[in-house]
């Protein structure tokens, strides 16, 4: 439960964190009424945020606001959210996700809601506030934006619980096992109470080694679960998301245990730090309160204080024997009486003697505790609020003591340095030296972790007067601290310290560990040494031997003789037998020291220095057999730093220092990750004791975090690496020249530049330098992940790949266009300064690339393969979170598959130009639509591009070109799948407008299809049809005219982009092209299915796009429901709209009469085409045969009126010819054949009206 509430804390959606910051006050003020026993009642405009009830009431509140809790009742809003500081920051993401939440602010209420569920509902149908001050006569047009505005919220609201349902629902269920806890928990003590359990009751529980443990800890967890919980999910947040899970399944769902979790989640009234530094550093809560809601049995509560007072439940005294480290090992008793403690506040405010008891054994050395995973209280602060706690801590918390304890660590410091930097001078720790010193080692990690503790911790007090002492300055640096005047110890020291004790723990796990295994060895060897020592003196003795200037001694032949004998009966035995084998060890060793005193063998020094060594041998047998797991276990209790978890996150910048001046520091660090590795312990130790399924899920999930720390860590050098890239990537782009393909012999020193060479070779050393201190490190496994240095650093130097070319993305693709003061002449200045800021983007990005594979053999990388990758995840990210805006179901980042918390990719907010994009995808989208705007340019087909009057090219395929160039195939293809969403919600938008406004003229439609029936002939009255059905039709035609261009307009950049990419895929992909289109003929014929199903059929698809396969005006984009009517319609909108249009020969397209109005001919043909093309075939064959029946009919009107002489006949000539351009081209541009016209207008015809003036 404990790593649920970290694991969903994080995940935690934005517009809650929005939603509860609206005013301060709905945290710190009206929110300390929660626990209140009467609430008032607020009018409309102050019920937000006003918080409580009693607890009997919620069940009657619940039941009395089913009617009105569900979706779709929400309707309006009135409040207005700032930006929440409780919310966890990622950097740009997170801020931009809390302006992204400010829209669902609106219907996430706090408990305030259910006093009278339905009126809240009805105030969100009422007016905003905006609206009211601006309505004044109640009009229609205030109406109208009323309904808008109520419809909007709906939809808002219909989007985030399809985004958020899940979500919501997994806090619900980790509030209720919350709840769940700890009533099983009393349960238990309450049957052991009864006597269920008839050998145990709650004290012989609290005498058993195992027993008190285990029952200590369960009451410390439910109080951890509770701070953490109000410490990661707010109050307020909590209230808004119970109230959020009734409004969202109040009807369909299980709502019988909300009243429950409503009593447990009530805000406290204590509103959360803002300050982002002291995240994992506990704030004073309201714990009296949030303890009280569900309590403990207040015996077992005295009953588990008491056994914490009065006993050490770990048996942690082999780890620290001495007197003065007992805090230090009692702490972990310590943190859970500072929890407990809260469940009996009486305890804490009137019983001074308990108090001093407990101040005196736990806390005469120290105020600054760790609670669990790396959150810190400081009890100066905490127990402020209690009298007799804040009395027994003064006592201790003098100033003269502070100082005393401050200067006594500095001190302490000082020793640790030096000794530290004995131990680690190369071949120091030896085998043989770890055995002979291993007390006095253990005894320097001892005073090194004590030291490391105190200093890590009370440098986070809170108290002013005590940070000053503990956090003392001094003027110069130094390796070490000054130990005299202030004893200032700065962070760099506690840095140096951390790492040199993490390198010394390290290195002797290593040496304790191998002695383990090799102990028998080791034991065999030194005796068979010890042996043949002995051996070789009693052969020297006999005085046989060469070159020996000694005369034979029979005793003491027959005496090593027999100490050979002893040494070599020495067995390696197990159990007790070792103390037995170390007394005969001892004797032996004795015997040698004794035999030293004859005349004979003190004159001799070579025979002394034989039995020197022999002793040495045999007490190296003695301590090798003393060597256990025993050992290990107190390294890792002397070492335990889950302490620091989270205070290591403010030392980072002080390590990367180090890093940057000496990337040789790097070695250093395995050490220190392997040190905080030991956090990992705690979690999990009783669910790997159970053998829990849940301990692999919570190992993985706390050794992420630590991996995510070890990267930040390591971050440094990735950003040192890639600083020095950007730098040779400006020299590629701005300084070297591009070679030609000839040189002539005398400018081959200038082509040369030897100089800016010199300097790229110094940069690629540098970056060599850095990428050694970490490809030099060892894999490392911290709990169940294994670190890999060449990993993190391809996954650094992606990231900052990423960063960079993301903001540099954002930064150059933004374009200063504005809609309502657009001239011609402005327009064609941006579309000038849009080009060069494309051509500076693809510059700066090739350079980029240049420079990754300049380097990618220095730092062991594949640089061509890192940049395709990652350039194609920031496009399709990018191109997916714009996609967004047209989708209901939101695809999240936690959802995403371009994104990723290891190396993620940036967002940005909107600029101020275009609110309406999200990113830089969405403005190149734009700019296309807005350079290529039918009210100042005309489309060209023959020339591919769009142009001005005066003939200029505004866009054509050298612009798409660039863009190519700029953004990458990755991004072109991106550019035309958003084209595509844009077409589809264009299309939407039109069914959507022809069901509410067309279907309302039905009967019109049917009759006008009626008088024309049939297609093939003339009808009577024909121009009075036409006549009257354009009138009625009339308003209608704007809506009609406005999604034809926009999706013609959209089709065309498709097809323009289509072609651009074929384009590049016969230049630099021409076998892929050839497969990929083999593969899709294949396909087509076929008719069958990939054996892959669907995923590989869109993979074939996406290739088919990519290398410019297909024609983008057959896309079929939708499935819907015939519109009957459609064809007829059509019909009137070509007859509504021909007259606004004329051939321009120039162009080989009809182009508008009038300039600056938004009409132009391709675009409109082409938003035909692809409108039918998403019904039957027949609806265009209608089209055609109405089309046609106009056309005879026109040709018939102009015959009459010419022979008439009408003046009309001339505008009707042109009208005529236009008619059938367009009808020419519109079966051109959706592959009909011309035999398709010649079905109802005659051929003869066509080509008689093709000469008219």
């Amino acid at each position: 439960l404990l790593a649920d509430i970290r694991i969903l804390s994080e995940r935690v959606p934005s517009a809650f964190w929005a939603a509860a910051s609206l005013n301060p006050g709905d945290v710190s003020i009206s929110s300390s009424d929660g626990d209140s026993d009467g609430i008032k009642k607020e009018d409309g405009g102050t019920k937000q945020g006003k918080q409580g009830g009693s607890d009997n009431m919620f069940l009657n509140m619940f039941q009395s606001s089913m009617i009105g809790g569900s979706i779709g009742s929400v309707s309006g809003g009135s409040a207005t959210p700032t930006s929440s500081s409780s919310t966890s920051s990622k950097g740009k993401n997170a801020r931009n996700d809390m302006e992204e939440a400010k829209k669902y602010v609106p219907f996430l209420f706090d408990f305030s809601y259910l006093h009278n569920p339905e009126e809240w509902e009805a105030s969100l149908a009422l007016p905003t506030a905006v609206t009211t001050a601006t309505a004044k006569d109640g009009t229609a047009t205030d109406n109208a934006n009323q309904e808008r505005e109520t419809e909007n919220l709906l939809e808002l609201e219909r989007e985030f619980a399809v985004n958020h349902r899940q979500s919501i629902e997994d806090y619900y269920e980790l509030f209720f096992a919350i709840y769940n806890y700890q009533r099983d928990l009393n349960q238990f003590v309450e049957d052991l109470t009864k006597g269920f359990y008839i050998q145990y009751t709650v004290e012989s529980v609290l005498l058993d080694l195992d027993g008190r443990a285990l029952l200590c800890e369960a009451v410390w967890l439910y109080g951890v679960m509770l701070i953490l919980m109000e410490r990661l999910l707010p109050g307020p947040v909590r209230e808004r998301i119970i109230i959020a899970y009734f409004r969202l399944f109040g009807r369909d769902g299980d709502i019988s245990r909300i009243d429950v979790i409503c009593k447990l989640c009530k805000t406290t009234g204590v509103s959360p730090p803002t300050s982002a530094s002291q995240r994992s550093h506990k704030y004073p809560m309201d714990e009296e309160k949030l303890f009280s809601r569900y309590p403990l049995p207040v015996d077992l509560i005295r009953n588990v204080v008491g056994c914490l007072i009065s006993d050490d439940i770990y048996q942690q005294s082999s780890a620290f024997p001495n007197i003065d480290h007992r805090s230090i090992r009692l702490s972990r008793q310590a943190s859970m009486l500072y929890v407990i403690l809260f469940f009996d506040p009486i305890v804490l405010r009137e019983e001074s003697a308990k108090l001093r008891e407990i101040v005196d054994k736990y806390f005469h050395d120290n105020w600054v505790i760790h609670i669990y995973a790396g959150m810190t209280a400081d009890l100066s602060l905490e127990w402020s609020r209690f009298p007799a706690a804040k009395s027994a801590l003064d006592n201790v918390l003098e100033m003269d003591n502070v100082k005393r304890m401050h200067i006594h660590n500095a001190k302490l410091i000082g020793q640790c340095m030096a000794e530290l930097r004995a131990y680690l001078t190369m071949g120091i720790l030896t085998d043989s030296f770890v055995l002979d010193n291993r007390h006095d080692l253990l005894n320097t990690l001892r005073r090194c972790n004590i030291a490391v503790r105190w200093r890590v911790l009370h440098r986070r007090t809170s108290n002013a007067n005590y940070y000053s002492i503990v956090c003392a300055t001094v003027e110069k640096a130094s390796t070490d601290p000054k130990l005299e005047g202030n004893f200032a110890v700065n962070d760099t020291h506690v840095v140096s310290l951390i790492l040199l004790t993490s390198q010394l723990e390290m290195q002797l796990k290593d040496s304790f560990r191998d002695l383990i295994q090799r102990k028998e060895s080791i034991w065999i060897g030194c005796r068979a040494q010890a042996c043949t020592m002995m051996t070789d003196l009693a052969e020297y003795f006999k005085g046989d031997q060469t070159l020996a200037r000694v005369s034979r001694h029979d005793g003491l032949i027959q005496w090593f003789g027999s100490m050979a004998g002893e040494i070599r009966d020495l067995a390696y035995e197990s159990g007790d037998h070792f103390t037995v084998t170390g007394r005969k060890i001892q004797l032996c060793v004795q015997a040698l020291e004794e035999v030293e005193q004859y005349d004979l063998v003190d004159r001799d020094v070579q025979v002394k220095a034989f039995l020197h060594e022999a002793r040495g041998m045999l007490l190296q047998m003695a301590r090798a057999v003393g060597i256990n797991e025993d050992i290990c276990d107190d390294i890792r209790w002397i070492s335990d730093m889950s302490y620091g978890v989270e205070s290591m996150k403010s030392y980072v910048q002080i390590i990367h220092t180090r890093i940057s001046k000496d990337p040789s520091n790097v070695s250093l660090l395995q050490g220190f990750f392997l040190k905080l590795s030991s956090s990992l312990d705690g979690p999990v130790e009783r669910l790997k004791q159970l053998n829990s399924p849940e301990a692999v899920r919570i190992t993985n999930y706390y050794s992420s975090q630590l991996v995510a720390f070890v990267r930040n860590v390591l971050e440094i050098v990735p950003v040192s690496v890639f600083a020095i890239m950007v730098q040779m990537s400006d020299i590629i782009e701005r300084r070297l020249q591009r070679l030609p393909l000839k040189v002539q012999g005398d400018k081959l020193i200038a082509y040369a530049q030897l100089g800016e060479r010199y300097k790229l070779a110094m940069m690629a050393h540098e970056i060599s330098i850095f990428a050694d201190g970490i490809l030099e490190m060892e894999n490392t496994v911290i709990g169940g992940a294994q670190v890999n240095p060449r990993k993190l650093l391809d996954e650094g130097l992606r990231k900052e790949l990423v960063s960079h070319v993301s903001e540099l993305l954002n930064n150059l693709l933004q374009f200063d266009f504005s809609a309502s003061s657009e001239t011609v002449a402005s327009m064609i200045k941006h579309q000038a300064t849009t080009m060069r800021s494309l051509t500076s983007l693809s510059g700066r990005l090739e350079g980029f690339q240049v420079a990754l594979e300049c380097v990618e053999d220095y730092v062991c990388m594949h640089g061509l393969k890192m940049w395709h990758e990652e350039l194609s995840r920031i496009m399709n990210y990018n191109v997916e979170q714009e996609v967004n805006k047209y989708l209901l179901k939101k695809v999240l980042d936690a959802d995403s598959n371009f994104q990723s918390d290891i190396v993620p990719i940036p967002r940005f907010p909107r600029t101020q130009n275009e609110p309406s994009c999200i990113n830089f995808m969405g403005r190149i989208v734009s700019m296309l639509v807005k350079i290529t705007d039918a009210q100042y340019t005309t489309y060209s087909i023959e020339k591919s591009g769009w142009f001005m009057s005066d003939g200029s090219e505004v866009c054509g395929l050298k612009t798409v070109a660039l863009i190519r160039r700029a953004i990458g195939v990755y991004g072109l293809t991106g550019v035309d799948r958003l084209l595509c969403y844009r077409i589809l919600h264009e299309l939407h938008r039109f069914v959507k407008f022809f069901r509410t406004n067309v279907s309302k003229q039905g009967v019109l439609l049917e009759q006008l299809r009626d008088e024309l029936f049939p297609e093939w002939k003339t009808p009577k009255s024909a121009v009075a049809i036409y006549a009257s059905g354009s009138k009625k039709t009339e308003m209608l035609m704007l809506p009609m005219l406005t999604c034809f261009r926009r999706v013609g307009q959209a089709q065309l950049l498709r097809r323009m982009i289509r072609f651009e990419l074929q384009r590049c895929a016969r230049v630099d992909a021409k076998m892929l092209q050839h497969t990929v289109s083999t593969l899709n003929a294949s396909l087509l014929s076929e008719q069958h299915p990939l054996e892959g199903g669907s995923e590989d059929m869109k993979n074939t698809c996406d290739m088919s796009v990519a290398v410019g396969i297909g024609d983008p005006l057959g896309t079929i984009f939708m499935k819907t429901d015939p519109l009957e009517g459609l064809p007829v319609l059509m019909l009137f909108f070509v007859i509504t709209y021909i007259p606004k249009l004329s051939y321009n020969p120039t162009f080989g397209s009809l182009s508008k009469v009038k300039e600056g109005y938004p009409i132009d001919g391709w675009p409109i043909i082409a938003g035909i085409s692809t409108l039918l093309r998403q019904f039957h075939p027949s609806y265009a064959k209608s089209f055609l045969a109405y089309v046609g029946q106009f056309l005879r009919v026109s040709v018939q009107t102009y015959a009459t009126r010419r022979q008439g002489k009408n003046e009309d006949a001339t505008r009707l000539a042109a009208d005529l010819k236009n008619s059938m351009v367009l009808l020419e081209q519109f079966c051109d541009i959706g592959g009909l054949s011309s035999s398709a016209i010649y079905e109802h207008v005659p051929q003869y015809v066509m080509e008689m009206c093709a000469d008219l003036p």
